[in-house]
């Protein structure tokens, strides 16, 4: 006899039969109260609470049926899936599962994190048309209170569609919050109109100051961030035939819908807007943008952030594998996270001058190898420095050195991306094993880089005016005047376009960009294929370095290796589930997968 779950097929029928029986009456009773969407979406408390809903699933940990999702979301697992595969990080030799998968580029239809993914994006798209739904028939909102809702739901809506659009190409649209659940893969060209008719209508809604939760909306100018962003992803990808080779076998993925001339010319307008209107500013000290407590400083410059939930049942434990910190923390009063999953390249690390303030803290050792407190917007934090260590150790020579740091640390660890920065436990309110930390979205240093590309290809007259934008960030990193003047030196390219994507490389440094660049502009093959040392030599800054800098260890030399052996083009595309394809019958997977 067959067993499910420790209960025979014979107990079951008996269940059954008792349940059949005037004891079980119960079952045919009307409940005493009930709630329901029609029913509860009946004041604005309600409705606020519903949207509200709706910003809170780009952190969540928590979807119905679903306990653990954060795989999924940016309370953990984006920071795989939108940063790897590329050539700026790899695994930790040691990690597995949890979304390393991404990074060491042996992902498939199984792998959790992109379950996960559709599961969180596609729940968000359900709330925001929840919202949609039912906001016109709330008592006590006026009409124009209800087109500011519309526009928040609108623009969230999009932004779900276009992470699963950028990830998976054509993905069902969804317009209804009730539904059979069995709708086909949409064309990419559909998905998108989709997006920008959402966009659209917040842009022309959504007050420039922002709209109904104040703490969490948005406003026109993130809006117009946006569409930026993905006109200039469109328009790259139809210039460099992103995706070309596997349209034949699935057409809905093809980008030959898109008009390239008029999306440059799209992204120019709207980024215009926000570099000569938007009251945000570049922060004056670039670290200021990753620091646990610096939350004014941070909005000043960050158009849109991903907010973490600091309460025992939702808050993030930083001492878990996920958080972009360094790692290990020596102490409870130093918060860090355990395994520095995230491991940067050679590659990347090369890509800085020594001489970049952004390098020593965007690719860091780990706290065990030392470091110091340093105080910055009245608030305590760590910066892991071993130099000295290195030089009192056994190991050998660093590959490439500085005052505080280089890619060999002295534990023999590999290097961590410590880009983000939790404060001293004993000086905020939340426990060691929670943090406040906001994950930027949308910088306006993003934004500037974009508006300089958007320039570039709309009139390649004007390389000296998309120059100056791009310098304004380099600007800002360096120490003083001086150290400006020689990054910008050191860094020249009299190709913008290689110029630009190193800058954007080095600022935004996981930050979802890399990976994105690269596939944008179709050059994701040739930067994995080139990963290891031997492939990048004399690359950057034109001076050979001595051979002993391009050692590798073995595990390096693995973790290039298992990267390069598992890359192919079409994963570009991430999988559609098995799951989710067993559900709906009407899903086809991606081509190749």
């Amino acid at each position: 006899m067959k067993t499910f779950y420790n209960i025979t097929v014979s107990a079951i029928a008996a269940l059954l039969v008792f349940c059949a029986c005037d004891k079980a009456a119960f079952i045919t009773r009307a409940p005493y109260s009930s709630t329901s969407p029609e029913k509860f979406y009946e004041n604005p408390s309600q409705m606020k609470m519903a949207l509200t809903s709706c910003y809170e699933t780009i952190t969540t940990h928590k979807i119905p049926g679903l306990s653990f999702c954060q795989a999924g979301s940016y309370s953990q697992g984006l920071y795989y899936i939108m940063n790897a595969p590329s050539d700026d990080i790899i695994s930790n030799a040691t990690a597995q599962g949890e979304g390393i998968e991404l990074e060491d580029c042996i992902h498939d239809e199984s792998s959790a994190a992109i379950r996960n993914f559709w599961k969180v994006f596609f729940t968000g798209i359900n709330r925001c048309n929840t919202v949609l739904d039912y906001v016109d028939g709330v008592n006590g909102l006026s009409e124009d209170e209800k087109t500011v809702y519309k526009a928040e739901a609108r623009f969230l809506r999009a932004f779900f569609y276009y992470h699963l659009a950028w990830n998976f190409g054509g993905v069902p649209i969804i317009e209804k919050s009730i539904t059979a659940g069995q709708e086909p893969r949409s064309s990419l060209k559909d998905v998108y109109e989709f997006i920008f008719k959402d966009l659209d209508y917040a842009y022309n809604n959504i007050p420039e100051e922002g709209g109904i939760i104040s703490n969490m909306s948005i406003n026109r100018y993130v809006v117009s961030a946006y569409i930026g962003r993905i006109c200039n992803y469109l328009a790259a990808c139809k210039r460099y035939g992103t995706g070309e080779d596997f349209v034949e076998e699935q057409p809905l993925n093809s980008f030959d819908w898109v008009d390239a001339d008029a999306m440059t010319q799209k992204a120019l307008d709207n980024l215009r807007y926000v570099v000569e209107e938007s009251p945000y500013e570049l922060n004056g000290d670039f670290r200021l943008n990753f620091l646990e407590l610096s939350k004014p400083a941070q909005t000043k410059e960050c158009l849109f952030i991903a907010e973490q939930a600091t309460n025992g049942v939702e808050g993030y434990w930083p001492a878990s594998y996920y958080l972009p910190t360094p790692a290990m923390a020596t102490t409870s009063d130093i918060p860090g996270s355990f395994g520095g999953r995230h491991v940067p390249t050679q590659k990347i690390f090369y890509m800085y001058s020594t001489d970049d303030p952004r390098r020593d803290w965007n690719i860091t050792g780990r706290y065990s190898d030392g470091y110091r407190e340093f105080t910055l917007d009245g608030h305590t934090y760590a910066q892991p420095t071993y130099q000295d260590t290195i030089k009192a150790s056994n190991l050998p020579y660093p590959y490439y050195t500085s005052p505080t740091q280089s890619y060999s640390p002295a534990s023999s660890y590999k290097c961590c991306t410590g880009k983000f920065r939790l404060a001293k436990a004993t000086e905020v309110v939340h426990t060691f094993k929670q943090h406040a930390l906001g994950y930027p979205l949308m910088r306006l240093a993003d934004v500037y880089l974009m508006y300089a590309e958007a320039i570039w290809f709309s009139d390649n007259a004007r390389e000296d005016e998309a120059r100056g934008w791009m310098d304004k960030v380099l600007e800002r990193a360096a120490s003083d005047e001086a150290n400006y003047l020689a990054l910008k030196a050191e860094y020249h390219n009299d190709d913008f376009l290689e110029e630009l994507l190193e800058s954007r490389a080095r600022e935004l440094f996981m930050e979802c960009s890399r990976k994105w660049d690269l596939i944008r502009f179709n050059r994701i093959d040739a930067a994995i294929e080139n990963i290891d040392p031997a492939s990048f030599k004399n690359v950057y800054r034109g001076a050979p370095l001595d051979e002993k800098y391009y050692a590798v260890n073995d595990v390096i030399a693995g973790l290039y290796k298992t990267l390069k052996q598992n890359w192919f083009n079409y994963k570009i595309w991430l999988p559609i589930s098995e799951e989710q394809r067993g559900v709906n019958k009407n899903l086809v997977q991606n081509a190749g997968w």
